[in-house]
């Protein structure tokens, strides 16, 4: 750990991460590539990556950050969790942390939930507000989400562990197909939002 900053290291990788006074930094073209072709800008978001990893910053409910998301696209999927092997690693000091709440800013009247990173960006990619809580059954989340005055909104995968994240929300809708939407191109989620939710998509600032 960095001393002083409060902020644990990436565990076994090969970067130490300081969110709070830049973007984004160690720039690897490969990994950003990938990003760019998975839907998500990182010079849009709390992100640094370096030759093999991209690190996603997770915040609290008050805008705190509190964590971060590992994410390898080159390493294997099977390995759940595992910091030096797996795909994804995530650290968080409580479980009241989301990715993408640094993007909210309280337009349109509803927020949607998804489980992954990739899953959230394609619907900012699209003007809407989202955030994802990273795991299916996120009950730590439920008092904040009542407390908000607005239409919560779950964007589940068509499984079990889908509908519990749809039983958090005050609506679900369900990907078809076996694909959640980060495995989506950005127009097969225009037109899966566009069906589900017309008027929305009719008055929110899609930027594409």
């Amino acid at each position: 750990m960095s001393r002083g900053t409060g902020l644990a290291p990436l565990c076994h990788v090969h970067i130490l991460v300081d969110f709070r006074n830049q973007k984004s930094y160690n720039v690897s073209m490969d990994v950003k590539v990938h990003l760019l072709e998975r839907g998500l800008n990182p010079d849009l978001y709390t992100v640094s990556w370096d030759d093999e990893t991209a690190c996603f910053a997770l915040w609290n409910l008050s805008g705190q950050w509190v964590g971060y998301q590992q994410y390898r696209p080159f390493a294997s999927k099977t390995c759940r969790n595992d910091p030096r092997e797996g795909r994804y690693f995530t650290w968080a000091r409580n479980r009241l942390a989301v990715w993408g709440l640094e993007t909210w800013d309280f337009r349109p009247d509803v927020l949607f939930l998804t489980e992954g990173v990739f899953d959230a960006c394609k619907l900012h990619n699209l003007g809407l507000p989202a955030v994802a809580v990273l795991a299916n059954d996120p009950k730590s989340l439920r008092p904040w989400l009542g407390s908000l005055a607005r239409v919560t909104v779950a964007v589940c995968d068509d499984d079990a562990a889908g509908a519990k994240l749809g039983r958090l929300c005050d609506s679900a809708v369900t990907t078809q197909g076996g694909k959640d939407l980060g495995d989506m191109t950005q127009d097969q989620v225009r037109e899966f939002v566009s069906k589900l939710f017309p008027n929305l998509m009719r008055n929110c600032n899609d930027p594409t």
